[in-house]
């Protein structure tokens, strides 16, 4: 492989303000919690940018503190805190090591791109790093260097097709091309007509009682997400900007304001991103802490409660009415299984109180994928777990976990051990998987293929009521172990 030397500037202390944006084909990147930063002169980016667009698969090692990251043929380690890496079992010293900033795992992006394949171009004007893979060579600049890449493992595994498309929420449109970017979006070009689809964001308050951001004009319609290590709460809003009001409080892009919520430690705020042009407005919390939309009491303007955290889990019963899944070697449907074992669950992990037990489907109805885990993302959930039976050749049995992002890991490990001693059949290992609803679900969430339905010998304990309890209650053990509910 020949490789890309970038210019000293490009990933050096010499670009020392603003957000590194990151174009993948040409395709700017979706904004990320933890933004990209320099450390020592290299780029360092969350390992979501890795697993989701150069498309590696990442795991997690929390005990060795080790990010293993396979494509194809290729396998790479890296340590937290260590230039040492292993690559295909040989050992290289990298320039920076990983590290963990406000809990995510940022990874020197130059070192492991061009490992998996990836061409870097620098553009110092935008400051802005351009990836490009072979599986879209025809976007390539024609000044890049031609190199050698890997090609893009798009294929999926299980339920990841998409149901029927989700329509975009009202005012995530981009901005049309050609339009002048607004002043405050880090381009630049603040003496320019504003762009009328971008809407200025007046004020971000937080009471005691009430979380309030307003805006000149135009519906505030955000996307949230809760993360953890340390405890925190994003909001973003799309095609919004910083009034003058606002902008004169950050200090290298970042704004703070003081918090008398009890459990709001301060609240951070950015122009964070400009395609769409984007304000994000993060919470640190003191501990765990859940929002509640509330009606807007005048127009323009977004209002939520921020309250205290109770634990909540979704159970998924997968397929359902037109959907039947998998059909066992006597006839029977899949979803009849996994809706009987998953109500079981409900009863059971209902029974302590200090639990909210919500289950995607109570009886024989189709949700879509996407409705899934549009439902576990907005509940603002714990855990998700899913439960299914498989199917394969009739001499296939046993027991299997999936799991998909690397926070997964330690649900699935915990939920297959349990599942294989309650079921007594072969012990078919912990995966990773595109499962759909395990990889767009934004907390801790498993798949377990209890069984082979396509096996006589599953097939027959499966559709018993005693193994079903059996199952069931090791589900529940399997939960309150991770929760740490004594």
């Amino acid at each position: 492989m020949m490789m890309l030397i970038l210019p000293a500037y490009a990933f050096g202390a010499e670009a020392s303000s603003g957000v590194i944006k990151l174009y993948m084909n040409e395709k700017q990147l979706r904004a990320v919690e933890v933004p990209p930063r320099i450390v020592n002169g290299n780029t360092i980016v969350p390992v979501r940018i890795i697993a989701e667009e150069i498309g590696a698969k990442v795991s997690w090692d929390e005990a060795a503190r080790k990010v293993t990251i396979t494509k194809d043929d290729m396998n790479i380690q890296l340590t937290i805190d260590s230039k040492n890496a292993t690559i295909k079992g040989k050992k290289q010293t990298m320039e920076v090591a990983p590290v963990i900033v406000d809990g995510s795992t940022m990874l020197p992006l130059r070192f492991v791109g061009e490992q998996l394949g990836v061409e870097f171009n620098w553009d110092a004007i935008t400051y802005s790093v351009h990836m490009f893979k072979k599986d879209d060579s025809s976007s390539l600049p024609v000044t890049a260097p031609s190199v050698v890449v890997g090609e893009k493992d798009g294929t999926d595994q299980g339920e990841v097709a998409s149901g029927k498309p989700t329509t975009p929420p009202t005012g995530t449109k981009p901005p049309t091309k050609g339009t002048t970017p607004p002043a405050g979006t880090g381009s630049g070009t603040g003496d320019k007509t504003p762009d009328p689809t971008v809407h200025l964001i007046t004020s971000i308050e937080l009471s005691e009682k009430e979380f309030v951001v307003k805006a000149k004009d135009g519906t505030l319609a955000p996307t949230m997400m809760k993360l953890a290590n340390p405890n925190r709460i994003v909001f973003d809003f799309p095609n919004t900007t910083l009034d003058d009001s606002l902008r004169k409080l950050l200090v290298n892009n970042t704004g703070e304001l003081p918090s008398k919520h009890p459990l709001v430690q301060k609240i951070r705020f950015s122009n964070f991103s400009d395609n769409p042009s984007t304000v994000r407005v993060i919470m640190d919390l003191k501990s765990t802490a859940d929002y509640r939309i509330q009606p807007a009491k005048q127009p323009n303007q977004w209002t939520a409660t921020i309250e205290e955290h109770r634990l909540t889990v979704v159970i998924d019963a997968g397929h359902g009415d037109n959907d039947p899944g998998a059909l066992s070697i006597t006839g029977k449907y899949e979803k009849d299984f996994t809706l009987v074992t998953s109500k079981k669950v409900q009863k059971l992990l209902s029974q302590d109180k200090r639990v909210t037990v919500l289950m995607t489907r109570s009886d024989d109805t189709f949700v879509e994928l996407d409705g899934r885990v549009a439902f576990a993302n907005d509940n603002q959930v714990d855990l998700f777990l899913s439960i299914h039976g498989n199917s394969a050749k009739a001499s296939v049995s046993g027991t299997e976990t999936y799991y998909n992002k690397p926070e997964s890991l330690t649900l699935a490990n915990i939920v297959h051990k349990h599942v294989v001693a309650a079921t007594g059949f072969p012990d078919r290992k912990v995966r990773e998987a595109d499962f759909r609803v395990i990889k767009k679900t934004t907390m801790p969430a498993v798949l377990v293929e209890v069984g082979y339905l396509s096996n006589k010998n599953d097939e027959a304990a499966m559709y018993k009521e005693a193994f079903q309890d059996q199952v069931a209650a090791a589900l529940v053990t399997a939960i309150k172990e991770y929760l740490n509910l004594k």
